[in-house]
């Protein structure tokens, strides 16, 4: 009878159990329809936003980070100091506008703009402030 040898390998997303800090651990995040969309080396409620429009700043040069969101063309939004030019990124799977940039090519500007609200950490729930009530007139 064939000898039968076996080896098995445990694998564990627990990074604090290794000892890592939580600075190097990577950030999941998905659509409000469960659509995964980015993986990244920080917390987006930890990073800055913008004032015009309160979307989250994630810096090209500083941050590592996967984003599968589909470009969908440009548009021009006027704003208080003039125009801008708006690259946008809609989420594959329910076209939901997630993100944005001012250059066309992906990540060779600055900056990646997270619309508000757009992401969710936990896969089929959406964040708090992800859906406002709408007013009727009376």
């Amino acid at each position: 009878m064939p000898k039968i040898v076996s080896s098995s390998i445990v694998s564990s997303s627990d990074h604090t159990a290794q000892g890592e800090d939580q600075r190097h651990s990577l950030h999941t995040y998905y659509c409000l329809c469960s659509e995964f969309l980015l993986v990244i080396d920080a917390d987006l409620r930890q990073l800055p936003r913008r004032r015009t429009d309160n979307a989250i700043i994630v810096s090209n040069t500083q941050r590592t980070y996967k984003f599968t969101a589909q470009q969908e063309g440009s548009v021009i939004i006027k704003r208080a100091e003039g125009y801008e030019k708006q690259y946008r990124y809609h989420c594959p799977r329910c076209q939901l506008l997630v993100a944005y940039e001012m250059t066309e090519n992906r990540k060779s500007g600055p900056y990646t703009y997270i619309v508000d609200s757009a992401l969710t950490e936990s896969q089929g729930s959406a964040p708090p402030n992800a859906v406002q009530d709408i007013l009727t007139p009376a």
